[in-house]
């Protein structure tokens, strides 16, 4: 298995997950443009990840095989882009009940623990002279090591999971290391579509075990282009009103700042929860805000 998980069963041939080690020199500061611009090629983490996916498909890891989603942008001032995707609805497995925003983790209740370990593609691990990488360093370091695992029930091609050490039983509450792991991550990607998520629990977080999604949609979303108000210039903090939902927007040009970013929304995602207020979080490539 891999490491943070338990035993879970094993069916003879599962493959094993890639490890995966990066450094700063592997992240995509340019971000690709879309429609095959120059430096739209997939990067070395995009190969690893789709070609892992795509084997775990034809292996019938999955819940159902994904094919094409019929997808369009609805009229009107926010695009919203809608894919009609009926399995996921009708086969997903049933979203665990979320009674507090501090619920702690059940280990009775369905958890990565009891994942195949045929479904983990890789073990992300930041080079030992990476800087910024390993357990060690302050509280704003990427993790040893972050799985990433298919989800079972994906919603696009490339979807899954993001999971720090599920052998620990965290419960799913942003942790800046997990944050800067998936920060990094988007960084890997050079395809203008790799985003990630966290679905805080009272905001259509389905399972209480900590974790980011992260999936590829070949759309341009309005959120990343979207005129902002300054709040903070200095910290890259601003406000987002002309899109779906009202949001601070937290902006880094660059590797840089990423540390400073991590624990800024960690912050935020922690007074939210004080104010017993549900959160998500949204991670893409997009425009510099005003004054940034």
């Amino acid at each position: 298995p891999a490491p943070g998980m338990a035993a879970a069963s094993e069916a003879p041939g599962d493959p094993s997950p890639q490890d995966f080690v990066y450094g700063e020199e592997d992240f995509v500061l340019q971000g690709a443009g879309w429609g095959g611009e120059p430096g739209s090629a997939p990067s070395r983490f995009d190969r690893a990840l789709l070609e892992g996916w795509s084997d775990r498909m034809e292996r019938g890891l999955f819940r159902y095989r994904l094919g094409p989603l019929p997808t369009r942008v609805l009229p009107g001032p926010m695009s919203l882009v809608a894919q009609l995707n009926v399995q996921r609805g009708t086969e997903r497995r049933p979203p665990q009940a979320v009674l507090s925003l501090r619920q702690p983790f059940d280990p009775r209740a369905f958890n990565f623990t009891r994942m195949r370990p045929g479904e983990v593609l890789l073990r992300l691990r930041r080079a030992a002279d990476g800087g910024g990488g390993g357990g060690g360093g302050g509280g704003a370091a990427a993790p040893d090591h972050l799985l990433v695992a298919i989800n079972v029930s994906p919603l696009e091609r490339g979807h899954v999971l993001l999971l720090p050490e599920p052998g620990r039983g965290l419960p799913q509450a942003l942790t800046a290391p997990l944050l800067r792991g998936g920060l990094e991550a988007a960084l890997l990607s050079a395809h203008p579509g790799f985003r990630l998520g966290f679905n805080g629990l009272g905001a259509c977080a389905s399972l209480n075990h900590l974790h980011l999604h992260a999936f590829y949609l070949g759309r341009p979303l309005l959120v990343e282009s979207a005129p902002a108000q300054p709040l903070c210039p200095a910290r890259g903090l601003s406000l987002l009103r002309d899109v779906p939902a009202p949001a601070f927007l937290f902006y880094t040009a660059g590797p840089a700042g990423l540390e400073a970013l991590t624990r800024d929304v960690c912050r935020a995602a922690e007074h939210l929860t004080d104010t017993g207020l549900a959160y998500n979080v949204f991670v893409t490539r997009g425009d510099p805000p005003e004054g940034a």
